[in-house]
């Protein structure tokens, strides 16, 4: 039996080359997918705990200066800046009250392992929109990227990988073409990562500003080195809610 004829066609050879540098892109673009992704995720069950842990210590606040607001109103029966004041102060009130019981309400964050991780930056690489050849394999890879993200954000590795093998043993997912057709969608699809990869660079450097993030930060920080940042919030506004009692009570 002979060995395969090497191809030395130049267009070939170009090919090669682009399909080397699209997978690297692609693999840096699954990267980042997984990051921006991960770190939203992150926030929004940091976002959780801390409204879990410190927002029944403002809806008590909020409580207690409605209380306040009112007391100064019925005091002040003519006073329209004051009754519009004790309106506001009850609003808030009720808005904290209720935000904190939804929090409360909220169940645990499951864990995620490394190998669920990995599955995610996989899909995230294989599944990408931006990559598909056509409309349909667009809607398919919409369809089944919308299923990963919520399969990672539930840690349930089963159904990332069922995602995965769905996609792979599509007939979609195999396409025959010439080198030269071949050759200009490689182009078009490195085209569209760069764009891709700059636009979630620029999201996660927006997202690394947020106030939430930095607070986020500040916690882990502390966390590092034995400082519980929450629980010294949690008694900073305790005493201010004492405080706000006793003048309360002077009223």
């Amino acid at each position: 039996m002979h060995s395969p004829v090497k191809s030395h066609r130049p267009e070939d050879a170009e090919l090669s080359k682009k399909i080397e540098e699209l997978t690297g892109l692609q693999s840096r673009l699954a990267e980042l997918e997984f990051r921006m992704f991960n770190l939203r995720l992150e926030l929004t069950e940091f976002e959780s705990l801390y409204s879990a842990k410190v927002g029944p210590v403002y809806a008590e606040l909020d409580e207690v200066e409605a209380l306040i607001a009112e007391k100064i109103a019925k005091a002040k029966p003519h006073d329209d800046k004051a009754a519009e004041a004790a309106g506001t102060a009850r609003r808030r009130a009720d808005e904290s009250r209720k935000a904190a019981m939804d929090a409360l309400a909220t169940p645990a964050q499951p864990t995620r392992s490394d190998s669920l991780r990995d599955l995610y930056r996989l899909a995230a690489k294989r599944l990408h929109p931006d990559l598909s050849r056509d409309d349909d394999d667009r809607k398919i890879r919409e369809r089944l990227m919308t299923e990963a993200n919520l399969a990672y954000a539930n840690g349930d590795e089963a159904k990332l990988r069922a995602i995965l093998e769905e996609y792979d043993s599509s007939p979609d997912a195999v396409v025959g073409t010439d080198v030269a057709s071949e050759l200009v969608r490689v182009i078009r699809r490195i085209s569209l990562v760069n764009k891709r990869i700059l636009q979630i660079e620029t999201e996660i450097a927006e997202v690394k500003t947020s106030e939430l993030f930095r607070l986020k930060t500040l916690v882990e920080d502390g966390t590092r080195t034995g400082k519980d940042v929450l629980g010294d919030m949690v008694e900073r506004l305790k005493q201010q809610i004492q405080a706000r009692r006793q003048h309360l009570r002077s009223l």
